[in-house]
């Protein structure tokens, strides 16, 4: 917006008596920003603040000249929005911070002191206004970019010391110091490993950029087919998922492992999750946990090593009639799920004598005791 041709000297005039008002612009602006609860708490220095804000407005009120110039304005946009990203300031609060500068100019231009003429000010409040906005607007393109460029190299980071900490040969303590330190996180930590498949695990980790927070930490990494994901935590065992970690998760099978206590213990970790989550049958979804899985997953590996406990059980009851034989699975299925005589009988409605009947049935046939620990567990996996 230009200003008028009858305004030009009244209005550069203006511009001038506010120049000498700058000090007391940039007061004010220093008091309104420490209201502004993520730069209190930010490393910012008053002295950093100070500094760029003699810049913005000086840059500011040249650019509202009748001729102005806006090229330090667009240069300080750059620096400015390059600066507070990687700086971690949030960006709604830092636009809502430059924001600022339109009160304060305005409050300036109209201050009785600086004798305006009214309607000289309200034909410029449009002026002013889209000045700001533009800077506004830049500022935040800017912050944009770099913080584009930041997340890609953390993620270029973080990729490269994942893949150290899951290469082949474990990583030593030296290493596992270095990897913690990339990382920002301590050794001694306790962390949580989950697994999804490789579709799956894009998702998760779209949702993940679109919603992470500050502070948070939750790292992604790629293993060909599944996807990891690694956060701290403080509990000593999984507990509850935290509901941000479940977001992620939302609609889709996957697995946690048991908490890692340590950080070389995270490749063993990994290892429980991999095989949980490759043990989840198709179309499932969910958070699935060994204590829910470990039947399962035990039946799997001691399959693949040619190891069937059902060996140990179903050729011995070839010996006896289908229906005894049936009735004697029926007990001994019911009795392992609780370990309780009386639960079975009420389950099965018979006698507790029955069930008992049936238990020494199974043991003369099978030689297993399913009221001893040790043999209950095979039989568990050994049962369908």
């Amino acid at each position: 917006m230009r200003v008028r041709a009858a305004d030009s000297e009244p209005w550069d005039q203006l511009i001038d008596r506010a120049s000498g008002r700058l000090d007391s612009m940039v007061e004010q602006f220093l008091a309104k920003v420490m209201t502004e609860p993520a730069y209190t708490v930010s490393a910012l220095t008053a002295e950093d603040l100070r500094h760029r804000s003699v810049q913005t407005f000086t840059a500011m009120l040249e650019s509202l000249r009748t001729d102005g110039d806006t090229t330090t304005l667009r240069g300080l946009s750059e620096s400015l929005g390059t600066l507070r990203a990687r700086q971690d300031i949030p960006l709604d609060s830092l636009l809502r911070v430059i924001r600022l500068d339109f009160t304060i100019l305005w409050e300036t231009l109209a201050d009785p002191a600086l004798e305006a003429n009214p309607a000289l000010l309200v034909r410029n409040a449009g002026r002013v206004w889209a000045t700001v906005d533009t800077f506004v607007s830049d500022v935040q393109e800017h912050y944009l970019t770099e913080q584009a460029a930041i997340e890609l190299a953390n993620a270029d980071l973080q990729r490269t010391y994942l893949s150290q900490l899951f290469a082949s040969t474990p990583p030593s303590e030296a290493s596992l110091e270095r990897i913690a330190g990339a990382l920002r996180i301590h050794t001694s930590d306790n962390f949580c490993v989950a697994a999804t498949s490789k579709v799956d695990g894009l998702t998760a980790q779209r949702r993940l950029r679109s919603s992470a927070r500050r502070g948070d930490v939750l790292f992604a990494c790629d293993r060909g087919h599944h996807t990891l994901f690694i956060w701290p935590t403080t509990a000593a065992a999984l507990g509850e998922v935290p509901p941000a970690v479940k977001g992620l998760f939302e609609g889709m099978a996957v697995a946690i492992a048991p908490v890692a206590r340590g950080l070389e213990s995270v490749r063993e970790a990994a290892t429980a999750a991999r095989e949980i989550m490759t043990d989840l049958p198709m179309g499932s979804s969910g958070i699935a946990t060994l204590l829910e899985r470990w039947k399962s997953v035990t039946k799997h590996q001691l399959s693949q090593a040619g190891c069937d406990l059902g060996q140990l059980v179903f050729p011995y009851l070839q010996m006896c009639t289908p229906l005894e034989r049936e009735k004697i699975l029926n007990t001994v299925t019911a009795y392992v799920e609780t370990g309780s005589l009386s639960d079975t009988s009420r389950s099965l409605r018979c006698h507790r004598n029955t069930v008992l009947n049936r238990l020494n049935a199974f043991q003369k046939y099978t030689g297993l005791d399913v009221q001893r620990p040790y043999d209950a567990a095979a039989v568990i996996l050994a049962l369908p």
